[in-house]
């Protein structure tokens, strides 16, 4: 999946729970700039980035593909 689509659902995911980036990324052991860095497509997550991602916002298997890995969501679907 691109990046920059990937970063893009990953900040909704953020937005929708709220979350400061500094505190997220301190959450996954990564620095606040790396993440943004992802948000903006500029740098792929990584398979543990990906795991905690999942762990934080308690994610289901569904959930989690869909964020990094289906070419569109159920929601993206709707929108189009």
């Amino acid at each position: 999946m691109e990046p920059e689509i990937v970063g893009k659902r990953v900040m909704k995911l953020i937005e929708k729970h709220n979350i400061e980036i500094g505190k997220l990324a301190s959450k996954m052991q990564i620095k606040e700039k790396a993440l943004k860095e992802k948000l903006e497509g500029k740098q792929e997550f990584y398979l543990d980035e990906m795991i905690k991602i999942k762990n934080i916002f308690q994610l289901n298997a569904r959930e989690c593909d869909e964020l990094f890995f289906a070419e569109t969501t159920e929601i993206e679907k709707i929108r189009q």
